[in-house]
């Protein structure tokens, strides 16, 4: 028996707390002038390969800059482009998504994947790879458990904040600045967007910066928790989150065992020391 998650997702999102950004964007695109240039701005900044201004972008479409700046608010709040501040706009986690739907594979996981084989294969569980979405995270590798009964995540599915550990990795390793701009982004964007207890919720993020390690029990009632911990790059900067999928059944009153923490952490210094990261684990 297998266990599809993704059609669970679905199940849920039929309800009234179905989360936006899982749906299709068609709002606001009632004239294909818009679309046209929707396209041209992700074109241009595909192109270019680095941020871009508002005034490049009016200069690109010969518009003024009111118009410009007003294209591009609607493209980030669809996540087709996405914003750091006076740094510009750039590609946005929604094209990232697709992209890694898309392609199938990325050097990112051609480069980890013998890792994770091997953490799947050790830990007898589903084993997925996870990169920044703008806030939450998204699946670009799942690994099924090797055996019949299994949970099946396919490529291209979002794990949202408060909720998801994939997400409160993602976003634990961003720099303050940049953690209080993406909840302001997400209070603003998603109406039904809530944390019960704000100082709570950083405590907890505060944990996971100290143990890097964070688990959830069976939120969805799906069967299943989930425990996650971070990837680094060279410029020990996040790059990925490794996450494993665990049975309700294997969740202690203290949450996952502690061996399959210790191998989850390996996993994720091996996956750092093949992206010439320096950054030391915890040892579980």
């Amino acid at each position: 028996m297998i266990y599809l998650l993704h059609m669970s997702q679905q199940d849920l999102s039929a309800s009234k707390d179905r989360d936006p950004r899982r749906q299709a964007p068609t709002a606001g695109l009632g004239k294909i002038e818009a679309v046209a240039t929707a396209t041209a701005i992700i074109d241009f900044l595909a192109e270019r390969g680095r941020k871009v201004s508002v005034q490049d972008v009016a200069t690109m479409l010969g518009i003024t800059k009111s118009r410009a700046s007003r294209h591009l608010a609607n493209l980030e709040q669809l996540g087709l482009v996405g914003r750091q501040g006076s740094r510009g706009y750039e590609l946005g986690w929604r094209l990232v998504r697709w992209g890694h739907i898309a392609a199938g594979r990325l050097d990112l996981i051609t480069l980890l994947d013998e890792y994770l084989v091997a953490f799947a294969r050790e830990a007898g569980l589903t084993v997925l790879l996870c990169t920044d979405a703008g806030g939450d995270a998204v699946v670009v590798r799942s690994i099924p458990a090797p055996h019949a009964i299994h949970i099946d995540v396919k490529p291209g599915l979002v794990l949202t904040l408060p909720h998801s550990p994939s997400a409160r990795i993602a976003f634990a390793f961003q720099s303050r600045e940049r953690r209080e701009k993406l909840l302001g982004h997400l209070c603003a964007r998603e109406t039904d967007f809530r944390i019960a207890d704000r100082q709570e919720f950083m405590r907890q993020i505060a944990d996971i910066q100290q143990h890097y390690v964070c688990w959830t029990r069976d939120k969805f009632n799906l069967g299943h928790g989930a425990v996650a911990a971070p990837v680094f790059d060279q410029d020990e900067e996040l790059r990925a989150v490794v996450t494993v999928m665990i049975p309700s059944s294997e969740l202690g009153e203290n949450g996952p065992p502690r061996r399959l923490i210790e191998a989850l952490l390996r996993c994720c210094a091996s996956c750092s020391q093949r992206l010439n990261s320096r950054f030391h684990f915890p040892a579980g």
